[in-house]
């Protein structure tokens, strides 16, 4: 999984590659949010997930750990763009609404 950070005003966008699958990376990936959350006071995160691949469980819980980075952090949180599988993972876990897919 690779990650990119381009803060754009009052938004901070993070687009999003490759399979979700936890470990290392889904770590370098907290980090990395939480500095870019305390860097500026963003009011909304937008993660673009359209080129995200395979999503297990741990990069489901990558992002629900995201989401509450952004809401203690004060921003609104939105998935944008999920691809079939992870849309299909939102939807039988009842979490396309939290996460604001889109």
């Amino acid at each position: 999984m690779t990650s990119t950070f381009q803060p754009t005003g009052a938004d901070l966008q993070i687009s999003l590659s490759g399979d979700l699958t936890g470990g290392a990376d889904a770590m370098k990936f907290a980090v990395e949010l939480r500095d870019e959350l305390a860097k500026s006071r963003f009011e909304r995160v937008e993660i673009d997930a359209s080129d995200v691949g395979f999503v297990n469980s741990s990069g489901l819980g990558m992002l629900l750990a995201a989401r509450q980075a952004a809401l203690e952090h004060g921003a609104e949180f939105r998935l944008n763009a999920p691809g079939n599988q992870l849309q299909h993972l939102l939807e039988i876990t009842k979490l396309t609404e939290i996460l604001g897919a889109v």
